[in-house]
């Protein structure tokens, strides 16, 4: 059967985990990607121009051209509502089971199924490789398998079906390598090649999405944290390297690993093996001076590390991170003695803490308390800064919350959210981090945050004496009389210029912009639109599973007789597992579910 896999914006490594999966056992995979250029909901959104290249149709028809038999979206809570708006015009004019995955519908499954809205048809609950190859097995029976965990059905009607939710998968070396070539013709993989160490994270910052899946870990009885091997990271890289020949490695994971024994021996490996630059992501805790030394003898050419909030007890009380002021020194100063490049992460606008009465109670803190708290807080982190030598990048983010983290719940606590905006927050309206994030409904706090995130982009390009004197002549306040777009866009080509990361940034963007001009690409700007012919009903999954017969115009319902019925449930009891069988490892851990 053919599966489409639909991405928006950005090259996406669970796709690829997925075709790998699919491909592995004999079913057909396509991609249809749109860079979304200018409003990818992640570094660059002009919307101006996002109006002039927006693609939208293209990306519906080259769907529609494929004649999928499914037709899966990976989605993030930023393009929710954009991807919900694609499927539903699919859905006008191609009868295809929608199946909807990744962190936002994972977090929030019961605003993405709808029982009143036919536009979505399958979710998928954590990790998909087995509930999405077991479903496409049984699209290749003509009749679905309603009973499989991790997936929820609606069904003609509005029925829905929530199955449960299956232990995570403990030994991810036994997957297939990811397919790097589902993307080959949408990123630019020789400037930069993406990878992840590892699923999941040690710890259970709650203002990551990541800490509602360490939630689901513990609720499933596994690790959190599942780490690949490391001769089998070395055995994708080499591979994929020699295919595409990529300037520099990009570990995308919140930490690269939680063993510093694991580390220093990859990165003593990878010196001899690979020895590409590469960029890694890491937590104050974890930072220790063999491992730091062994990747900086490795090539890595920048450690990212969050610090997030400056204030000790909003840190460990508020997002649930246990370490001290004096663990984020220690870790610095080791990047420090190293001498490695390092950058740091920050949030702005986090939930203060609520006031303490002198009768026992608590209450919110009022609007001038949590100005002042702001004000303190960020100039104590200013002051941490200055010092600093190696540190090239400081990144100050706007909060977002995410849905189904417990952030939400202290936002609620200090008045900074109510219901309707959790309800907007789980139907993926909150801005990107990037840009306002959560704090766009806070005007006043937001102005202020505005003014302390363009001061510490700047303190990334001063010297320690420039900094300090910054600081004790308060030239910063220059930043809040001043639009601060213009400063945060002149800060941000500043950094492209030197960062290794913004400048393939930089590279990639102009490699897209180039595809929006090639004739054989599926979005090419002058590409000719056809006009499709709306259905007369939008499709709904049938209660009884037959899927039908494929026309052009997707799946056609037929009326198949008892005898027909019984013969496909034979066909589908015999063949459900066929592909699994050999491969004795894979039925024992993730059997079919009848």
């Amino acid at each position: 059967m053919k599966c489409v896999l639909v991405a928006i914006g950005w090259e996406n490594i669970a796709l690829q985990a997925l075709s790998a999966m699919l491909k592995k056992h004999g079913h057909e995979v396509d991609l249809v990607y749109d860079q979304a250029l200018f409003d990818d909901k992640n570094y660059l959104c002009i919307k101006w121009l996002s109006k002039i290249f927006d693609q939208k149709d293209l990306v519906l028809q080259k769907i529609i051209e494929l004649e999928p038999d499914l037709v899966g979206f990976h989605v993030q809570s930023v393009q929710y509502q954009e991807m919900r708006d694609l499927a539903k015009s699919l859905k006008n004019y191609y009868n295809v089971p929608v199946i909807f995955g990744g962190i936002h519908p994972h977090s929030a499954p019961d605003q993405v199924l709808l029982s009143d809205d036919p536009s979505v048809d399958i979710v998928c609950l954590s990790e998909g490789e087995y509930p999405l190859l077991e479903l496409c097995n049984s699209i290749d029976t003509g009749k679905i398998d309603y009973s499989i965990n991790n997936l929820w059905f609606r069904q003609e009607g509005g029925s829905l079906i929530k199955n449960e939710t299956r232990p995570l998968i403990e030994n991810i070396d036994e997957l297939p390598i990811i397919d790097k070539e589902l993307f080959a013709p949408h990123v630019s993989i020789p400037y930069s090649y993406l990878s992840t160490p590892s699923r999941g994270c040690p710890y259970v910052c709650n203002f990551c999405s990541l800490s509602f899946l360490g939630a689901e870990a513990k609720r499933l009885e596994g690790p959190r944290v599942r780490e690949r091997s490391v001769d089998s990271l070395l055995e994708e890289i080499k591979i994929h390297i020699k295919k595409y020949n990529s300037d520099w490695i990009d570990f995308r994971q919140p930490v690269m690993s939680a063993s510093k024994n694991w580390t220093v021996e990859f990165f003593g490996r990878y010196k001899d093996e690979i020895g590409l630059p590469f960029r890694c992501f890491t937590h104050p805790l974890l930072v220790n001076e063999p491992a730091i030394r062994a990747m900086h003898e490795a090539g890595c050419y920048a450690v990212q590390m969050g610090i997030e909030c400056w204030n000790e007890e909003i840190r460990n009380n508020v997002i649930n991170r246990s370490d001290t002021n004096e663990d984020i020194r220690r870790a610095v100063e080791i990047f420090e003695s190293v001498g490695q490049p390092y950058a740091l992460d920050y949030i702005l606008g986090l939930p203060r803490l609520p006031v303490k009465q002198a009768d026992g109670t608590t209450r919110p803190p009022t609007p001038e308390e949590t100005m002042e708290s702001i004000h303190e807080e960020l100039l104590g982190f200013a002051k941490f800064l200055t010092p600093l030598k190696h540190c090239y990048r400081i990144a100050p983010f706007m909060i977002q919350y995410m849905p189904g983290t417990s952030l939400i719940e202290h936002g609620m606590a200090t008045g900074d959210l109510d219901i309707e905006e959790v309800q907007r927050i789980e139907e993926g309206l909150h801005g990107n981090y990037m840009a306002e994030g959560s704090m766009d409904i806070h005007p006043k706090r937001l102005r202020l945050l505005q003014g302390y995130r363009v001061l510490i982009r700047f303190m990334s390009f001063l010297p320690p004496w420039a900094k300090k004197l910054l600081l004790k002549l308060k030239v910063y306040n220059i930043f809040w009389m001043a639009p601060f777009r213009v400063f945060i866009t002149i800060f941000d080509l500043m950094v492209a210029v030197r960062d290794k990361d913004a400048t393939t940034y930089a590279k990639h963007y102009i490699w897209w912009f180039k595809k929006r001009f090639d004739k054989n690409y599926h979005l090419y700007m002058f590409k000719k639109r056809k006009k499709f012919k709306p259905l007369s009903k939008v499709y709904e999954l049938p209660e009884n599973g037959i899927l039908g017969e494929k026309i052009s115009t997707g799946w056609k319902k037929t009326e198949p007789s008892p005898l027909n019925i019984l013969k496909l449930d034979d066909e589908l009891s015999s063949i459900s597992e066929p592909d699994l069988q050999s491969d004795t490892s894979l039925t024992k851990e993730h059997p079919i579910t009848k």
